[in-house]
Order: structure tokens, then sequence, then C-alpha cells
């Protein structure tokens, strides 16, 4: 039996998601307290503290939930996802109970805009899970060592594998479109800032078009990007290749060829051949990093009511037939 180990890195790893997710709420909120109290809006330092108590808050209650799951002795990394889902919704909950944000959200909203940071945590706790490792529980490696004779090397497997089909993999690798769309605004901001005579309203509203751009992105693109993304994932298993480097060449030839054919109906699009590729090759890898292996499942069991039937397709009797001479 294997537990999830304590690994301050993979912590890390794993307020990524929800760091992005509390930023585009923060600049949200920023954006609508602009629009209607522009003189309310808070100091730099306050806006700074804020976000550092929300992600304090939330890597607590990871945490928290990893050594629950440590107690029960769960390692599943479905469990951990959805274990990061729920202390997410958690750390959401408290800081509206307690007016730990900018702005509440609107009426009618609150639970729609919950779902963004329970995503996140939901990607979150997978990552903890996924780089965090595992450590044999010390009874169990006592209980092996025992059994076990000494020098006996560990349990292995060196029979046919292939990639595992993970659908938190395919919500991780969906998400880099989105994420490299995001990064594109960042060259407008300096024109931006420069149009506005207020630079403190400039540097608000140069912060909304990345964060407008990654929900519009994230909304518009996840679900055909995880179609796309299956898609691959099952050509590479037809063609039996498991690298990462393989898997990169294949979403990115599958995403060239998907634009390139698009292109001829939708000209303006052949602009985008080369970064298509490039943002295909990265879904490859990021899915092969995150799925791992599993072993080829058994075939299929015969059911034989002639023994004589039970020929194999190399024998000579499958291709050929003997011959009566009649009279």
């Amino acid at each position: 039996m294997y537990l999830v180990k304590n690994s301050p890195r993979a912590l890390f790893g794993a307020l990524i998601p929800l760091a992005i997710v509390e930023a585009v709420l923060l600049v949200y909120a920023l954006a609508g307290g602009q629009v209607t109290d522009p003189v309310g809006v808070p100091a730099p330092d306050q806006i700074l503290m804020l976000y550092a108590g929300r992600m304090a808050m939330n890597a607590a209650l990871l945490f928290v939930g990893h050594i629950i799951l440590r107690q029960w002795t769960v390692s599943s990394r479905l469990a951990y996802g959805l274990m990061g889902g729920v202390m997410a919704a958690v750390s959401y909950g408290i800081a509206i109970r307690n007016h730990i944000q900018l702005a509440a959200p609107g009426d009618g909203s609150v639970m729609t805009v919950g779902l963004l940071p329970t995503i996140a945590g939901m990607i979150g706790g997978f990552l903890y899970g996924q780089f965090a490792g595992l450590s044999p529980v010390a009874r169990a490696a006592v209980e092996a060592s025992a059994v076990d004779a000494p020098g006996k090397p560990p349990l292995t497997f060196n029979g046919p594998v292939r990639v595992r089909t993970s659908f938190a993999g395919i919500v991780i690798a969906a998400l880099m479109p989105t994420v490299l769309a995001t990064l594109l605004p960042y060259t407008l901001v300096p024109l931006l800032m420069n149009g506005f005579g207020d630079k403190s309203t400039a540097h608000i509203f140069a912060a909304v078009i990345p964060a407008q751009t990654f929900m519009v992105m994230m909304v518009i693109s996840v679900v055909p990007s995880s179609i796309f993304m299956l898609c691959i994932h099952h050509v590479a298993r037809a063609m039996s290749r498991r690298n990462a480097w393989e898997y990169a060449a294949i979403g990115s030839a599958s995403a060239f060829g998907c634009t390139l054919l698009l292109a001829f109906a939708v000209p303006l699009l052949a602009v985008l051949v080369v970064p298509a590729a490039f943002c295909g090759a990265i879904m490859g890898a990021i899915y092969r990093r995150f799925a791992g292996l599993e072993p080829m499942p058994l075939p299929e069991a015969v059911i034989a009511t002639d023994p004589n039937a039970l020929v194999g397709a190399d024998h000579p009797s499958r291709h050929q037939h003997g011959v009566i001479l009649s009279n």
C-alpha cells in the first residue's frame, strides 16, 4: 500500500491553476470597482495582501485535504482531484462569508463564479497527486521485507503497455490554447497604457484584457480542444506510440493539418497554421506527461463448441483445404 508524499514542490505546482483563477477574478473585481466607484479603488498593497491571503488559505486547505487522504490511506489521483475541488470550494465559501475579496459577486452569480476556483482546485489536487510521488506505508513495507528474500528486486512488469486514457490529462492539455492565447494580449499593454490619460486606469484595463481573453478562450476552446486531444491520444495508441516526443509530433501534425483544411474555407486562418502546430505539439507532450501507462487488456475469451476448430492462424489447415476424390 502506498501513500502520497508530503511535497512543498508539488504543493507549489498545485497552486498554479488556483493562482491564475484568483488573479482573473481579482482583475474583474478591480475593473468593476473602477467603473462603479473609481475613487474607492484600493491601494496596490491592499490588493497584494488580499491576493496573498486568498492563496495562503487555498494552500492551507489543500494541504489539510492531503493530510486527510493520507489518514484514510487514499492515494488515487481521482481522489486528489476531487479533494482539490472540495477544498477550493470551501476556500471560496469562506472568502464570501467573511468578505475576503474586493467585491461580492453579483446577485445570482455566486455559484457560477465559484465554479472557476472549484475546477482550478480539482486540477490543482490532481497535480499534487501527480508531482508529489508515492511512498510505501510503514507497516506494508515491513511486511513486504519480511516476506521477500534479501536482495530480491522490487515488483516489475515487462508485459505490453499502452498510454492511459486520462480525463484529467485531457483537461490540462485542453487548457493550453487558452494559456497561449492569453499571453498574446500582453503585447498590447504598452499601447493601451499610452492611450489613457489616467495611468491608474490604464493599469487596471491593461490587466483586464488578458483576463478577458483567458475567460473567453476557456469557454470557447476547452470542449473542442478536449475532443482534439482525445483524437490525438487514440491515433497515437492505434500507432502504438508511447513517447512524449511522438505524442508531440502527432499533435503538431494533426493541428497543422486541421488548421490547413479550415484555411481553405476561411483564408484568414492561414496565419494560425504554424501557431496551431506549436500548440498541438505542446498539448500532445503535456498529455503524455500526465497520462501515464497501463498494461494492455487481456483478449476476450473464445467460446468454442468444437475443439478441432481451435487451430492457430498460421496452421496449414487455415490456408489450404483437403480434397476428397469422388468416383
